[in-house]
């Protein structure tokens, strides 16, 4: 066996005894990938989940009925209480409701919450408290001109101010290629971030290895065997980035065929198998290139673990990995694209949400091969230097 595969046989032996290295390659982003997709299903979703709440209405009447009527049909599934003991949120009709609906300017009802409602419910309730009084003042105005049947029940008259007041609008998706096609699922937005977030964190048994090595005096015996710095860096980088590409499989197939399992919305991937192989190739370079020169700065293992995973959360944070770009204030936005975790999803969402081909994520690839032969330059020098100043009565 030559020495190059005897070396890389060596990397796969370490990793394979090495129960930790393996949870954190493996166990948990496929925990974090499951676990955030079910998380966020409701919040990526179409159908909002519902909510229970309570309007108050002191003098009860068929305005307060119909306005009753309407927030109901706003948020389908939902109870919409007369009272409660639990801490939900409140809708207050004032006790003039039915007589001031045609005032300018009009005041509404009162809206509280409790502590614990999250922004994005209450921005749901209060459009859905804005359509339900607007119909209710439409219906008042009708009534008011003579313009409605009397015949009418309670029924008919919700169909009929509906039909007044609601559109069909549809939402497409803008593709690559510039045609449109329906909105994406939320696994296609959801697990891309985590897979990149979990095939980043290769840099964590990358750096605790080579620290392993030099500190038991394996690497010193590597050098009185005459291999060469450059052999040693491949026969490392070879094995991590196999691992990184299976990474890549494994967590995109439980995207395919284990969510739909879990019922939650399938991974589809439409595009080519080349356009994935070069997404997934410089995505490991670029993970590889930062374990290669996290293992060159790094003097002992605790030092690996803690620049690895913080700057792994910090690449993550900033790239729109935990928080959506979109909701980022513009300063945070811009910030994100020194993130090459940033620049992975952009491709992926090309490849999975606008359905683009290998010519529209290359500009994305590009960047992130740029950046692993940065890093790995520099890695590349720091590790020689390494290696060239290992000495016996080296201690760190």
């Amino acid at each position: 066996m030559s020495p190059m595969l005897a070396l890389i046989r060596k990397e796969y032996l370490l990793l394979l005894r090495d129960p930790h290295a393996l949870a954190v390659l493996f166990i948990m982003p496929v925990l974090f990938l499951l676990l955030m997709a079910a998380a966020l299903s409701n919040y990526l979703s179409d159908q909002p989940p519902a909510l229970d709440l309570v309007l108050e209405a002191p003098q009860p009447g068929e305005a307060s009925a119909f306005f009753r009527q309407a927030l109901q049909e706003q948020l389908p599934g939902s109870r919409v209480l007369a009272r409660s003991d639990e801490a939900l949120p409140h809708i207050i009709l004032a006790a003039d409701f039915a007589e001031t609906l045609l005032d300018t300017p009009h005041i509404g009802p009162a809206l509280t919450y409790p502590a614990r409602v999250d922004r994005q419910t209450r921005q749901r309730l209060r459009a859905a408290v804005n359509i339900a009084l607007a119909q209710t003042r439409l219906l008042a105005y009708l009534e008011d001109s003579n313009a409605l049947g009397q015949d009418l029940d309670a029924k008919q008259r919700l169909q009929l101010i509906r039909q007044r007041t609601q559109s069909q609008i549809r939402e497409l998706q803008v593709l690559a290629s510039g045609e449109l096609s329906g909105k994406a699922n939320a696994s296609q937005l959801s697990v891309p971030a985590w897979l990149i977030f979990g095939m980043f964190f290769v840099a964590l048994p990358m750096a605790g290895g080579f620290q392993r090595e030099q500190q038991s005096g394996a690497l010193l015996r590597f050098r009185a065997l005459g291999l060469s710095p450059s052999s040693l860096l491949l026969s490392k980088l070879l094995p991590y980035i196999s691992i990184n590409l299976l990474q890549f499989a494994l967590l995109l197939s439980i995207g395919v065929h284990v969510l739909p399992w879990l019922g939650l919305a399938g991974l589809e991937l439409p595009g080519s198998v080349l356009a994935y192989l070069l997404l997934a190739l410089s995505l490991s370079l670029a993970a590889c290139s930062l374990g290669l020169l996290l293992a060159a700065l790094a003097r002992s293992g605790e030092q690996a673990l803690l620049l690895g995973g913080g700057i792994n959360i910090i690449l993550a944070a900033i790239g729109g990995i935990m928080v959506p770009k979109s909701v980022m204030p513009e300063a945070m936005s811009q910030l994100a694209e020194v993130s090459p975790m940033s620049w992975a999803l952009d491709a992926f969402l090309t490849l999975l949400v606008g359905q683009g081909g290998l010519a529209d994520i290359a500009p994305d690839c590009a960047r992130l091969l740029l950046f692993a032969l940065l890093l790995g330059s520099v890695g590349l020098f720091l590790f020689r230097k390494r290696v060239q100043q290992t000495q016996w009565t080296t201690h760190y």
